[in-house]
């Protein structure tokens, strides 16, 4: 509910729009003593950087000239190290959000034409562009959001050519900008990815396709080496998933039943200014002691660093900007035995950066061209959307002049291990693949990215003239790699890049399945099968470590023979504690289970019950969609389903498709609260939800209140009526029934009930007695 969120929603008025935060019954309370907050002046950049603190070592310095940018939230590096920079221009102009969607917003490309690390060229690639929110760098192109839509348009240089062309007209649709698409980061697995979306991007023989991916995030996204996603929301400050991205949704039909995302390290902040400024300041507990912010509520862009400037210990630490908190955290990240992510916090209570200067707002960071940290200030006054902006916070904002836009606003630093010098940012457009298949290997994470990209671009593009010569030289250096030991990352970007040709080296495997790495280990096992059955004999031998166990459950069921069947039977038995090593083997055995499911008898249930539905679903062409609606109930759920989407906002915390998103909300479908008493549905949905709760026989523990829509001016009682007969609808469809309806009448009764509730949220062992 930040800035990080940017959005629309419209209402009938400005008041409405300030006032749209306000919830019933809550008594805004000046919680900060007004002596002890200090003023809030605009300051230019050499002021602003008196303001910070930064971890022992460090220095902060600017990249840019302070008039370069204007509302700046997100950047790409092309294949030169030059920044190319998304401007969002029409957020917040003032404190009613007007002129939201005038096409003011800007692609902006920084270069450095000196040599010295400051990007003193400015060019302008593309203007009148809406809200755009993400962009991608390619060697011919450039992938872009403005408004709803996902473009991608031709370039010759730093000019675009031809008409753009629509990849995803629906990439951001519905909601406000607190729930709109963003990222377009390119994986290890040579998909684009994104936050607050559940869908990947992929260009295959000249076209772009999409693909279903679970919905991560908020804003921002990053990956590790080894390609592992990392994503958050505004409460979590950070969320690793255990496994590479779909590794569980091999099987076409059959959706798994295991979440393998975790909170990474605690949501604690350190600001070391007075936090009256956020939304809901005025509640017991936002505020410590000292009136400082205690958890996050506005986390943002991440990275994890894999520079070649900071001491070698930062490498692989995430640093995750909380523009609420004017400061960037850094989180020590390790990985246990089963790849689970656990976070740390080396500084204990203080941050790797903090300002005293309000208007420091960090939205994005990333590991730059030169080996150092790069950071994204929007430096800007109005964090909060409109769409949630209370009057106490409205009232916050004009009394320290927050409101006054003021003009090149945006700002963009680096940050440099003081001991070391910034590196000299590789220049690999136009290189032959004989200086690309270095840089794979290269100390900096974000070059090694780029090499495989433009790799995989030129042994995948139809109308490079080169093809076949690239084609060779790539099949060349892989059986000379054999046997002179390449580096690990040589032999990570070895096997990925292979992927993109679908054809994987026997021998290059072999040599992979050998390493004493567990990361690239995993990936030759989940790549096997793009090799020829040769090595299927070698894979059956090996023992697997707890590391590499799942990828190895999916390489047996790959295999899919009677040999492989009785292994993966016989590990699972023994390691069958956590549903992650079943899954791990159903997703391999894809539309294989058939196959295999009666070659050897199965002890454990659980699997048993698993493959009985692998089985079921392999030979479904599409999932059902339950019992055919009347006319007029179709016409209610069309209308409940939009609104989920859309206005109520209820997709962006439980995702679209009501799966729930990990480590913030639970699945809606399905649901038991869903489908049970529609007495105790209504009271949470028209006033909140706190706390700890069991769904599904699952207990989640939510990190922030759900808030009740019952004193949302723009939902009427048939609104939520229809949001919530068009959810049930949908869990009835998973079993082939018809949904229980909710009325409108339903709606007024329990609210006329609940009125002396005052939107003062519930909690889950209040209702336990209503089934």
């Amino acid at each position: 509910m930040t800035i990080h969120t940017l959005a629309a929603l419209a209402l009938s008025s400005a008041v409405l729009l300030a006032q749209n935060g306000d919830r019933k019954g809550h008594t805004m309370i000046d919680r900060v003593p007004k002596e002890l907050i200090p003023p809030a002046p605009y300051l230019n950049q050499a002021d602003a950087l008196k303001s910070f603190k930064i971890a022992q070592g460090f220095v902060l310095e600017p990249l840019t000239a302070e008039e370069s940018l204007t509302s700046p939230v997100a950047l790409a590096f092309d294949a030169d190290g030059r920044a190319w920079v998304v401007e969002m221009t029409q957020y917040m102009v003032d404190l009613d959000g007007n002129h939201e969607n005038k096409p003011t917003g800007r692609i902006k490309v920084l270069e450095d034409t000196t040599g010295d690390g400051f990007l003193d060229k400015v060019t302008i690639f593309m203007d009148k562009l809406v809200l755009p929110r993400a962009l991608s760098v390619t060697s011919d192109g450039l992938l872009y959001t403005s408004g709803d839509t996902l473009y991608f348009t031709k370039r010759d240089g730093l000019k675009p050519t031809g008409k753009a062309t629509i990849i995803d007209k629906d990439y951001a649709k519905g909601g406000n900008a607190e729930h709109k698409a963003n990222g377009l980061l390119y994986g290890r697995d040579n998909w684009y990815y994104n936050a607050k979306s559940a869908k990947r991007y992929r260009r295959v023989n000249g076209k772009w396709i999409s693909q279903k991916t679970d919905f991560r995030g908020q804003w921002g996204i990053a990956q590790d080496d080894a390609g592992r996603l990392y994503h958050n929301n505004n409460s979590t400050i950070l969320v690793g998933d255990q496994f590479r991205p779909n590794f569980f949704t091999q099987h076409p039909n059959y959706s798994p039943k295991v979440r393998a995302s975790h909170r990474v390290g605690s949501n604690s902040v350190y600001p070391i200014r007075v936090n009256p400024g956020l939304n809901r300041a005025y509640m017991k507990g936002t505020l410590g002691a000292d009136h400082k912010l205690v958890n996050a509520t506005a986390a943002a862009g991440m990275t994890i660093y894999r520079g070649d400037n900071f001491p070698a210990e930062y490498n692989g630490r995430g640093f995750t900007s909380e523009p609420g908190g004017n400061l960037v955290k850094m989180i020590d990240i390790k990985r246990d035995g089963s790849n689970k992510p656990i976070g740390a916090h080396p500084l204990g209570k203080e941050e790797f950066l903090a300002s005293t200067d309000e208007w420091f707002r960090p939205v994005n960071v990333y590991t730059g061209p030169d080996g150092t940290l790069w950071m994204i200030d929007m430096y800007f006054g109005l964090l909060q959307h409109k769409a949630y902006m209370t009057s106490y916070l409205r009232k916050q904002y004009s009394s320290r002049d927050l409101d006054k836009l003021q003009p090149n606003n945006g700002r963009l630093y680096r940050i440099r291990f003081a001991a070391n010098k910034a590196s000299k940012p590789l220049k690999l457009s136009g290189k032959s693949m004989e200086h690309l298949i270095p840089a794979l290997a290269h100390p900096n994470g974000t070059t090694r990215d780029t090499a495989q990209r433009l790799i995989v671009e030129r042994l995948t593009d139809a109308s490079n003239k080169n093809i076949n010569d690239d084609i060779t030289h790539w099949n060349k250096y892989i059986r000379k790699a054999v046997g002179a030991n390449p580096s690990t990352q040589l032999k990570l970007r070895g096997l990925w890049i292979s992927e993109a040709l679908q054809n994987v080296s026997n021998v290059f495997l072999k040599e992979c399945l050998a390493s004493k790495n567990s990361d690239v280990v995993s990936s030759a096992l989940e790549l096997a099968h793009y090799a020829d059955n040769s090595e299927n004999a070698h894979i059956l031998t090996m023992t697997p470590t707890s590391q590499v166990l799942h990828s190895y459950l999916f390489a047996l069921g790959k295999i899919g023979s009677k040999q492989s069947h009785n292994k993966a039977i016989s590990l699972i038995e023994k390691n069958g504690k956590t549903a992650l090593v079943r899954e791990a083997y159903i997703s391999g055995l894809g539309l294989n289970a058939k196959q295999v499911v009666n070659t050897a008898p199965i002890k454990d249930k659980n699997l048993q019950k698993l493959i009985k539905a692998a089985v079921a679903a392999s030979g479904e062409t599409t999932k059902t969609t339950g019992p055919k609606l009347t006319a007029a109930e179709q016409k209610v759920h069309n209308h409940g389903k939009a609104l989920y989407i859309g206005a109520a906002a209820c997709a962006g915390c439980h995702a679209p498709s009501g799966d729930g998103i990990p480590n913030l909300a639970p699945p809606l479908v399905p649901s038991d609260w869903i489908t049970g008493n529609k007495e105790r549905l209504l009271k949470v949905v028209l006033h909140g939800l706190k706390g700890p709760i069991s769904v599904n026989k699952e207990k989640y523990n939510l990190p922030a209140v759900m808030p009740g829509i019952g004193q949302r001016p723009d939902l009427k009682d048939a609104d939520i009526a229809s949001i919530l007969t068009y959810l049930r609808n949908e869990n009835a469809n998973k079993h082939g029934k018809k949904g229980v309806a909710i009325t409108a009448a339903d709606v007024k009764k329990v609210r006329a009930a609940t009125t002396a509730r005052n939107s003062n949220p519930y909690t889950d062992k209040e209702l336990q007695g209503v089934k």
